[in-house]
């Protein structure tokens, strides 16, 4: 193993001394990895680098005014997350919290969530579409549920147990048909019933027209596509049923037809998904429902973040990421139980500590640079952000929120040298255009402060960091130039009415769900109601909100990022997310929450937008009207780390391996290298980070990194 990996850019058996840049999900996934191994630590010495305070990436976590939960956008886990769930169990499983502790394990810390509310356009507005996914007996995190998932045939037929499912679930959706219709309806049932049956036999081969799987798929098709048509009118729900119906089998029918299961997702990759599925049967109707788009508009497959623009998403990376979604253990999403940074990143964080991973926080990369061969990495030179008092005791990042660790939303200034010149011009660290200037600088040379590089920064500030890498492998540029990332934007709202006052009416069918929003109106198309993560923030008792929303979405790039001279940019693009929050509100809030808007509470008024008094406002500072928001958090997510990573037709092919660099002593990790699923997500950045830890040590297995392609691995 340690010869394939030199050969390939990985490092030799004697690796001592591992550098990881970054300190997000990914460079936290190859700590752990590399740390989960027996004796890890007779032969790896293990540091993360990062800028700033605090962990986390695009996942970090703040606390502000009232120990309030701060995001960077709406997070939580799929249910097909296979990496990512079993890497958490393992990771609670070796924190150790006792019983009792907040959030003590892996099911105290994730919880289930079935229930997704989509939204279509018709006859001229807005109408909800709730949608609730039949659970399943898996257990998230746990090897040998997972193992029954690890396949593309298990994938297509956990799908195909989805689609039958519904159809039973929804049986009364033809209550109001009449006699013909309803002998009608039994006979296409029975059709689709037959080709699920044949789906989910163990020994069916997923390739050829001329098979008993394709006829049957054939039969079902052609009643759902001609047959259901007519049954469906001015019945909305049977419509919906039969909308999702004919996207799944165009799903199932275009992984037979391009044998997916033997030729993999890759070869798709040049297409774009909507080409996919209407050159598989799927109506364009189909192709535009709130079913098909959700996988876009949860990865933000938008050119440049312009949600005016037709959305871009390589057929392979949509079709892998979609059936995975519907081949889920336990439940479709897996939610977190406090903010992303106290659920994923802290217990990491403890762990990777505790197992004697070292960090070197306030550290910025300025550059990586090549030796004379330009074949190995020869240095790395930061800007050291800023001194600490106590160097031998290190930086100590976490506070105490309610017996919860969680991430302040500043440095602990008392610790730095700087600390008060930080403080005093509200300096923010973590972004590139802060005109802060380094304190000091330090460089780590090959050899001496390491043996094996670990780039685990997402691949936004590649072009600023790596320049040297570009010039000396074209490779590297063209990933650049074909993995793109888009700005996203966010904003949470604390209210001092609940979800339930403000209209919400839809009775939930399961005690954990909770309102999940998707294909709402753009730009801030994805909503969730995350009241229960009051609990852990600290609010006067007699001014506490009731309830807590997030809203997300993609963010179109109105100018392209200037210099990092130009320090105003930052205050540029959050006004504009202000601006464009409170516009959204102003506009779009009458079908989400309808008894929220000032034509209800304050009448006669606006029907359409939100009465700005439902936002909770500090008594000592009352505001009025729109000044409300100003009081709420809002996000422009602008540097070149925090960018999300789109998978754009023909990107695929561009992405390299994390053993794959052309450097010697470099690898790679993130959700922006080649992982076999390719989309921008926690499970991307963790395949990565497990990618990365094989390619440093030969561990995990390949084979124990589901959904990365075994052809793909070193020979």
């Amino acid at each position: 193993m340690s010869d394939v990996l030199e050969a390939r850019g990985g490092a030799p058996a004697t690796c001592k001394k591992v550098a990881i840049l970054g300190g997000g999900i990914s460079a936290l996934t190859t700590a752990f990895e590399l740390t989960s191994q027996p004796d890890w630590q007779q032969s790896l010495d293990i540091t993360i680098y990062q800028m700033g305070w605090r962990l986390g990436g695009k996942c970090a976590t703040a606390r502000g005014e009232h120990m309030r939960i701060e995001e960077h956008g709406i997070h939580g886990f799929l249910g097909s997350y296979y990496n990512a769930l079993p890497v958490m169990r393992r990771c609670y499983e070796a924190l150790g919290r006792q019983p009792g502790q907040p959030l003590a394990t892996f099911e105290e810390a994730f919880k289930p969530e079935s229930f997704v509310l989509m939204w279509e356009y018709i006859d001229g507005k807005m109408s909800r579409w709730p949608f609730t996914s039949p659970r399943n007996d898996l257990i998230p995190g746990d090897l040998a549920s997972l193992a029954k998932l690890q396949k593309v045939e298990h994938w297509v037929a956990a799908t195909a147990d989805v689609l039958d499912a519904l159809l039973d679930h929804h049986a009364s959706s033809h209550s109001a048909l009449s006699l013909v219709q309803s002998a009608e309806w039994a006979v296409g049932r029975g059709l689709v019933k037959a080709a699920v049956a044949v789906l989910q036999s163990e020994s069916v081969v997923l390739h050829g027209a001329d098979s008993v799987l394709w006829k049957a798929l054939d039969a079902a098709w052609d009643w759902v596509r001609n047959a259901a048509e007519r049954l469906a009118e001015g019945n909305t729900e049977l419509r919906r049923l039969l909308i999702v119906a004919e996207f799944l089998l165009a799903i199932l029918r275009g992984c037979i037809k391009d044998e997916v299961a033997t030729k993999g997702f890759d070869q798709l990759d040049d297409e774009n998904f909507s080409d996919w599925l209407i050159r598989h049967g799927a109506s364009v109707m189909v192709a535009s429902s709130p079913m098909a788009l959700n996988t876009v508009n949860l990865s933000y497959q938008y050119p440049k973040g312009d949600t005016a623009r037709t959305a871009l998403m390589g057929a392979g990376c949509y079709l892998h990421w979609t059936l995975r979604s519907f081949a889920y253990a336990g439940a479709f999403a897996w939610l977190f139980e406090a903010g992303t940074g106290e659920t994923v990143i802290a217990p990491l964080y403890e762990v990777l500590k505790k197992r004697g991973v070292k960090f070197e926080f306030f550290h910025k990369v300025e550059g990586v640079h090549l030796n004379a061969q330009r074949d190995a990495v020869e240095s790395v030179r930061f800007g050291v952000q800023a001194r600490l008092k106590n160097p031998e005791r290190g930086y100590d990042p976490l506070i105490d929120v309610k017996g919860l660790p969680a991430w302040p939303g500043h440095p602990k200034f008392e610790q730095l040298e700087e600390g008060e010149a930080l403080r005093a011009g509200k300096v923010d660290l973590e972004s590139y255009w802060n005109g802060w200037k380094p304190v000091a600088q330090r460089e780590l040379r090959a050899g001496r402060d390491f043996d094996h590089l670990v780039f685990a920064i997402s691949i936004g500030a590649v072009p600023y960091l790596c320049k040297e890498l570009l010039e000396a492998n074209p490779a590297w540029k063209h990933m650049v130039e074909k993995v793109t990332t888009v700005q996203t934007q966010t904003m949470q709202l604390w209210m001092n009415r609940s979800t339930t006052d403000m209209g919400w009416d839809i009775e939930f069918k399961n005690p954990t769900d909770t309102v999940i929003g998707a294909t709402y109106l753009n730009p801030l198309d994805g909503q969730v109601d995350f009241t229960h993560l009051l609990k852990w923030e600290d609010w006067p008792a007699d001014s506490a909100p009731q309830s807590l929303w997030y809203f997300s979405g993609a963010m179109a790039e109105y100018e392209a990022p200037p210099p990092f001279e130009d320090t105003a940019y930052p205050a540029r693009a959050y006004a504009r997310v202000q601006a464009q929050c409170v516009q959204y509100l102003q506009a779009s809030m009458g079908p989400l929450l309808p008894k929220a808007t000032t034509n209800v509470i304050s009448p006669p008024g606006d029907p359409m937008g939100l009465d700005f008094s439902v936002l909770r406002t500090d008594p000592a500072r009352p505001a009025e009207g729109v000044q409300r928001f100003n009081q709420q958090f809002w996000r422009a997510n602008i540097d070149p780390t925090e960018s999300y990573v789109t998978s754009p037709p023909g990107s695929t092919a561009a992405r390299l391996k994390a053993w794959g660099t052309g450097f010697a002593n470099l690898s790679i990790a993130g959700d922006w290298i080649y992982t076999g699923l390719n989309v921008g997500s926690v499970e991307g950045a963790v395949m990565g980070g497990r990618l990365a830890s094989f390619a440093v040590s030969g561990y995990p297995a390949l084979t124990d990194i589901v959904g990365f392609p075994a052809s793909q691995g070193p020979v």
